[in-house]
């Protein structure tokens, strides 16, 4: 099977990013910069062709049994408070994550998230768009490419991230619920604003923004100073499509974690890990 085209991915007549060098290619990255530099969140409507967004949906509903999940409880910054925090404070405060990830292993690499995730005109405008001389497709054999898959009823709580960016494509939304929500900047490298988390943390929504992702949605997202969840769903679970990319050709993650995350590690976790040492 032929690889498709970027134009017969994406809807490259309202997002012409097969054409970097062009007016019309800056004005797409013009259009994602100011999302960005308003809220950390762009959001590309319908940015997937419709009959490819049916075959991403379809393979991603055959693979939803095979989703990984671990419930955790998790604070918003993925860590362990230091000993005497008090029990108010944002770094004691933990709440359950509750969502599965489809690993990348299970994907068929002529289908059309694969497809999507190597498409090379994709990765060359997040780059672009986030600022990036040049990004690199994930080379992780489980991270690489995922589907999270959030049941009805789970919440995906309140969290900064701790990767750069996310970029992710809407494939299922939930009659009600399901909503992202998020704070830009509420914190930053210098200030962590524990006080202004707090707040939100106790129920204060007076600054959140809400995006519904509609399948077939592209969104770009700046999370790490950007508290955000994703509300419960109601009425059917929430599935998206995570693409990850890296500044650096061959990075994956260490065995240790893969195991962590997935509970168990591929060959070519050790390999990586073993050459890491002997490079030093």
């Amino acid at each position: 099977m032929a690889r498709l085209t970027t134009s017969q991915l994406f809807d490259t007549g309202r997002y012409p990013m097969d054409r970097p060098g062009g007016a019309e290619f800056d004005a797409l990255v013009t259009q994602a910069r100011a999302g960005l530099a308003e809220t950390n969140c762009a959001r590309l409507e319908s940015f997937v062709r419709p009959d490819i967004l049916k075959q991403m949906q379809e393979e991603a509903e055959r693979l939803a049994a095979e989703a990984v999940f671990h419930p955790a409880s998790l604070n918003p910054y993925f860590s362990q408070p230091p000993e005497g925090t008090p029990e108010d404070h944002p770094l004691n405060r933990f709440s359950p994550r509750r969502h599965g990830m489809i690993r990348a292993d299970r994907f068929e690499r002529e289908g059309a998230i694969w497809t999507i995730f190597q498409n090379a005109d994709l990765c060359h405008f997040v780059a672009t768009a986030l600022g990036y001389d040049t990004l690199y497709a994930y080379d992780d054999p489980f991270g690489s490419v995922n589907v999270n898959v959030q049941p009805e009823g789970c919440e995906f709580a309140w969290h900064f991230d701790n990767n750069d960016f996310t970029v992710s494509f809407g494939l299922r939304q939930s009659a009600a619920g399901g909503d992202f929500e998020f704070v830009p900047n509420l914190r930053s490298d210098t200030d962590e604003n524990y006080e202004g988390v707090k707040h939100v943390l106790d129920g204060d929504l007076s600054n959140v923004r809400s995006l519904r992702l509609v399948p077939g949605d592209l969104q770009l997202f700046r999370g790490g100073c950007t508290l955000h969840r994703v509300t419960a769903p109601k009425g059917g679970d929430r599935r998206s499509l995570l693409v990850s990319y890296a500044t650096e050709p061959g990075a994956m993650t260490s065995a240790d974690t893969a195991i962590r995350i997935w509970g168990e590690a591929h060959s070519d976790h050790y390999a990586h890990d073993a050459q890491r040492v002997e490079t030093g």
